[in-house]
């Protein structure tokens, strides 16, 4: 426990250098810069030792230093971030609902981080009876808790994606006691209305939900169809304008140009249509309830592998959901996810880069297997 208290003091100055120097740059993204990236590998460092210090540890008392430490990383970022709105507005995804609302109700940059990061925490609070539920240690948590790119993108930027997967991880766990269905299916609609992301997991909740999807489904096209009548895929952002930060389909797209088919629309299409069918055979063989979490991590990972494009924040859900995974490699992809901001301002996301984000990742995610099952806590 003091090694944990020690790495959290550490991680806290860490976090304090980086809202301040992110104030201090003003020519360009701070996350552009060398010292960015140096701040950052110092973040992860003490990230992947916490892990090994305290991620297996069960007790009320563990999971109370996590979570008030994760609470201390968000508040460091929250208020050391002197970013307005105006600076804010080049790291903002593509309209969803729950962005229009806080469009609607006038509300400031501060108030749409400060929902980010309540809703995140909300998720936080969740994570020990879904890890009790699935055999792992409340330390585990501390995944989530103390993942860098989670208190950064969500604390200093307001990522509201954050607020979408609240909503589907309430979902899941109330979705374990079969007489909350029919909340789990409310909970589940609403987050339908985050980031269109999120709907790729409807093969999995199908079954989770059994004939309360239906409902859930109606909330999620409601919200987006009221909200975006006639054009809601344009203003989500789809089809993107560009490959940026994507690694799959673009790879596929330019192997295919040279042997099969020079219309990247196509190998769009079929990868998509490929995750699809893995994603349906993972639906259909859910029977276990402890899984709901590592399955839904590994649908909806799957997806953004085959995006054409994939923004830094979109990885928030894969740190969320890491927890309940043995596999490592998922936390590689929240580690290098902000080397896309080098090509953002008219930078180019060329191969050495995607190389560089993405190959040690897959490299380790492939190795110790893709939905590796977690292991209980010895």
């Amino acid at each position: 426990m003091l090694r944990l208290i020690v790495l959290s003091i550490v991680s806290a100055g860490l976090y304090a250098l980086l809202a301040v120097r992110s104030n201090v740059e003003r020519s360009g993204l701070f996350e552009q810069s060398v010292e960015f990236y140096v701040l950052w590998v110092g973040l992860f460092i003490v990230y992947a030792m916490a892990i090994r210090a305290a991620g297996r540890k069960n007790g009320t008392a563990v999971y109370a230093v996590v979570f008030l430490t994760a609470a201390g990383f968000r508040a460091t970022q929250f208020l050391g971030s002197g970013l307005d709105h105006s600076q804010a507005a080049v790291f903002l995804h593509g309209a969803t609902p729950w962005a229009v609302l806080f469009d609607h109700a006038e509300a400031s940059f501060e108030a749409r981080r400060l929902a980010a990061t309540l809703a995140d925490l909300g998720s936080l609070l969740l994570a020990p009876s879904l890890l009790r539920a699935a055999g792992l240690p409340v330390g585990a948590a501390l995944i989530h808790g103390w993942n860098p790119l989670i208190v950064k993108e969500v604390a200093g930027s307001g990522r509201l994606d954050a607020v979408a997967i609240f909503f589907l991880i309430a979902a899941l766990r109330l979705a374990q006691t079969p007489r909350f269905r029919g909340a789990a299916a409310v909970a589940y609609g609403v987050s339908l209305n985050g980031p269109l992301l999120l709907a790729g997991s409807l093969p999995l909740m199908g079954r989770v939900l059994r004939g309360f999807v239906a409902p859930a489904l109606v909330i999620g096209v409601l919200g987006w169809t009221l909200t975006f009548p006639g054009s809601w895929l344009m203003r989500a952002g789809w089809p993107p304008e560009n490959s940026l930060g994507g690694s799959l389909t673009p790879a596929l797209q330019t192997l295919a140009g040279l042997f099969l088919t020079r219309h990247p629309t196509i190998t769009l299409l079929a990868t998509l249509l490929l995750w699809l069918v893995w994603s349906l055979r993972t639906a259909t063989r859910s029977q276990n309830p402890k899984r709901w979490p590592l399955e839904t991590l590994v649908v909806l990972g799957g997806l953004i592998f085959v995006m054409p494009q994939v923004l830094p924040w979109a990885f928030l859900l894969v740190g969320t959901l890491a927890p309940y995974s043995e596999n490592r490699g998922w936390l590689l992809f929240t580690a290098t996810a902000p080397l896309t901001y080098l090509a953002f301002g008219g930078g180019a996301y060329g191969f050495w880069l995607g190389f560089t984000q993405y190959f040690a990742a897959y490299a380790v995610l492939i190795f110790f297997g893709l939905g590796s099952p977690p292991r209980a806590a010895g």
